[in-house]
């Protein structure tokens, strides 16, 4: 049953994997689908290369603090006798908060980089 806790390092995994692999291979062309790709990266290509460039950072980041509060959070969980599936219910709910706070953090980097854009 504590084999299910596992799933709560899926995110914090997913998010530094993506995070490496944009860092290692940017992705130039913004319309190939791939990359760091929103609206506001999209709206043009200085936009798009500064969000390449800040985002695989950003996730990275978060991911890895994302893991150290999952260790935590399963660890006192499970010395307060919280079930296992309570455990990874409160784990993935964590998870998807920092992630959308990981895309939260990109999109106002963008914004502030480029605040002379709404004039």
């Amino acid at each position: 049953m504590y084999g299910l806790l596992i799933l709560n390092f899926v995110i914090p995994f997913v998010m530094i994997f993506v995070g490496y692999i944009l860092k290692k291979h940017p992705v130039k062309d913004m319309n190939s689908g791939n990359g760091y790709n929103t609206p506001s990266s999209r709206k043009s290509q200085e936009h798009w290369d500064y969000a390449q460039s800040i985002a695989p950072n950003i996730f990275i980041g978060i991911g890895k603090t994302l893991g150290l509060v999952e260790i935590v959070l399963c660890i006192s969980l499970l010395f307060l006798n919280i079930s296992a599936q309570s455990t990874v219910f409160a784990g993935v709910a964590v998870g998807i908060i920092f992630l959308f706070f990981g895309f939260y953090k990109t999109e106002t980097g963008i914004k502030n980089k480029f605040l002379d854009d709404k004039f």
